[in-house]
């Protein structure tokens, strides 16, 4: 490839994660980056906390909750030797001098590359990070950390802290983990500073209405139009354990402008889509991949003079080197992934947010107690008719999925606790009363 061409593929994924289901985590995790590595992507993305699942709540404060998360990265590092040209980043609770802090994880082809501290915790609202997790202060520092001989990795220590990684290639690539977006010092702007090409946010972001918009727009979008840069962005999808909802909605932005977006409330446990060229979508099963010029990355950052001067101040950060090439994994006839122009035709409005967000809670906590059904007791009043309507809307949900995801035998893929859908072979939502239509 010309060494002035520095287009590459870059991926980001919205998994549906279980709460300590490690095996079928680390199952997800893996389909994912399989996927993302077939469609010649050079990073893949997961959100917050993957590996244990987010919503562990004081489960985090087991031993177990960690040692079994570490069996799991252990064997996703070995599995990594399959996709040679893949940096996988996903995310685990990590213990350094005794003190438990939530971090990313970055590897590539059996190396693990580095363990990156989340620097703010969320204690607003419905989270309580400061009650498992304590915040790195540090910037820009890392230490070695030993790794325990048990999990078998190929090498003794890893870099632990904060940092930036960097290629065989120079393309750099930097973190930011969930909160850290939200606060007023975003680690965005410093990581910009550094000349850093892909910023990589594993998020575990529950729903609010609205909330996706304004993350989208207003922090997503907003900051990679002030710094410049690729901006990645993986959240979880469905309930993992707790109370809230994830409503996915992972994201890839550059400079300002969206590239892709996947769907913010399906029900499946790996769905997304890519994008090739303006208007065209292809569905595939895990992944949405974008190609980006990390050159138009400087050449935005180059136009904003005021940037310049604060970057010119900022003392340069060695980065953590690591073997192999980002760039490419782009045929050289194929385009940059166009901007998408209907931003506002993706997000939904406040009442189909009601539509969507309530009924995917209903189906996904309906599949995870093993519950058959719900029973409503309606009284014709406001609340339980707006409860009827909602399971309505489940059932339309859970229809649409199956529809979505035929097999190529024309059978229906199984949903664990809607096995009675495939056996009618039905799309009418009417037939979920022991196939008696209501």
């Amino acid at each position: 490839m010309d060494q002035w061409d520095r287009r590459c593929r870059v991926a980001t994924c919205t998994v549906n994660n279980w709460a300590l289901d490690f095996r079928g985590n680390y199952e997800r995790i893996v389909k994912t980056c399989s996927e993302a590595s077939e469609l010649g992507a050079r990073i893949r993305l997961g959100p917050e906390l993957e590996i244990p699942g987010y919503g562990c709540a004081d489960h985090f404060f087991e031993l177990d909750t960690e040692r079994h998360s570490w069996e799991m990265l252990s064997k996703l590092v070995e599995k990594s030797k399959e996709w040679p040209n893949l940096l996988v980043i996903t995310g685990l609770p990590t213990r350094f001098r005794g003190l438990l802090y939530n971090c990313a994880a970055a590897f590539k082809n059996g190396r693990l590359l580095f363990i990156r501290a989340k620097m703010g915790l969320a204690d607003d609202n419905v989270y309580r990070e400061s009650r498992w997790f304590v915040k790195w202060t540090e910037t820009f520092k890392h230490y070695q950390m030993p790794l325990n001989s048990e999990f078998y990795f190929e090498q003794s220590y890893v870099p632990f802290g904060d940092g930036i990684l960097e290629s065989s290639d120079n393309v750099r690539v930097g973190f930011e983990i969930c909160e850290e977006l939200w606060s007023a010092r975003s680690t965005n702007i410093r990581l910009s500073e550094q000349g850093v090409d892909i910023m990589c946010n594993g998020s575990g972001s529950h729903h609010i209405l609205g909330k996706s918009n304004y993350r989208i727009n207003q922090l997503i979008l907003g900051s990679s139009a002030k710094v410049g840069g690729v901006y990645l962005y993986a959240n979880h999808r469905g309930c993992d354990g707790d109370r809230v909802y994830y409503d996915g909605a992972s994201t890839i932005a550059q400079n300002g402008d969206l590239l892709a977006q996947i769907h913010q409330f399906d029900i499946e446990d790996t769905v997304s889509f890519r994008i090739l060229c303006v208007q065209k979508i292809i569905y595939f099963q895990c992944v949405t991949t974008a190609i980006v010029d990390l050159s138009d990355n400087s050449t935005f950052r180059q136009m904003k003079s005021s940037n310049r001067g604060n970057a010119s101040d900022q003392i340069t950060v060695v980065p953590i080197r690591f073997e192999g090439n980002m760039i490419g994994g782009v045929k050289f006839n194929e385009k940059c992934t166009e901007p998408i122009t209907n931003v506002e035709e993706l997000q939904l409005s406040p009442i189909a947010e009601l539509c969507h967000g309530p009924p995917a809670y209903l189906w996904t906590y309906l599949r995870r107690s093993g519950m058959a059904g719900y029973f409503i007791p309606l009284s014709g009043g406001q609340d339980s008719s707006a409860v009827a309507a909602m399971v309505r809307l489940m059932c339309e949900k859970v229809c649409g999925a199956v529809k979505r995801r035929r097999k190529t035998d024309g059978k229906l893929i199984q949903f664990e606790s809607f096995n009675s859908v495939c056996d009618l072979g039905g799309d009418d939502p009417a037939y979920y009363l022991g196939g008696k239509k209501v």
